[in-house]
């Protein structure tokens, strides 16, 4: 008894570490259709250089080779309020390439509905 007792006895100390749950990112957080009017991803505030001015939305979908860099800038910011930043969503609407902002340079996207998306657990 005492012999099949000791090799369980070495592995008590190890058995918490193995039911620890390691939460990985997720590689590919974003995506789009082929016409941009649905973009999937990570909302960001941007933080202008006057404090006077309204922040700069984003939302993040891809790496900095995608097209777009990767992000676009949302308007009109009424449809961002509630948010804070992080959070992932879905918007649906269309490009802008005529609007600009001194504290964006990117490109502009303009939103005609947004949609928090909660992870499934």
């Amino acid at each position: 008894m005492r012999k099949t007792l000791l090799p369980l006895l070495f592995l008590l100390p190890i058995l918490p570490a193995c039911s620890a749950k390691k939460v990985y990112p997720d590689p590919a957080f974003g995506w789009h259709n082929n016409d941009f009017s649905t973009v999937f991803g990570r909302l960001a505030r941007i933080t202008p250089r006057n404090p006077d001015d309204p922040p700069v939305w984003i939302v993040r979908f891809g790496a900095q080779n995608d097209p777009y860099a990767g992000q676009l800038a949302l308007t009109p910011p009424d449809m961002l309020t509630g948010y804070n930043g992080g959070e992932t969503v879905e918007v649906r609407g269309a490009i802008r390439k005529d609007l600009a902002y001194p504290d964006y340079a990117g490109t502009w996207f303009e939103v005609s509905s947004i949609r928090l998306w909660s992870p499934h657990r």
